[in-house]
């Protein structure tokens, strides 16, 4: 069973409790206006951050390799490199999803 809640208007409001929440809004509203100016922080700057990655294994055009034509995908005008069944990933999870739908194998 919930606890019954407090009426706001029966809390007393002491001089130092409004002092303390209009220096937390004007503290909070300085860091978000930093923040705005500043834009957000990129990966590799001086406040130690690091930087933001893809997690996994690279594809094989970021990583600067060629991929060998008996390794790409067996889908038409598909250069990626196959990962499962002759397939790239892309095309594996889509033949997934229409297997699991109730399709027909290609």
């Amino acid at each position: 069973m919930a606890r019954p809640r407090k009426e706001l208007s029966k809390v007393p409001l002491t001089p130092a409790l409004v002092n303390w929440a209009e220096a937390l809004g004007d503290a909070i509203g300085r860091g978000v206006l930093r923040a705005m100016n500043q834009g957000m922080p990129t990966g590799g700057n001086s406040n130690g951050m690091a930087a933001s990655r893809r997690r996994g294994r690279p594809p094989k055009a970021l990583a600067g390799n060629m991929v060998a034509s008996d390794r790409r995908c067996t889908m038409p005008d598909c250069t990626r490199e196959q990962r499962s069944k002759g397939l790239c990933s892309a095309h594996y999870q889509a033949e997934r999803r229409r297997l699991l739908a109730g399709g027909k194998p290609a």
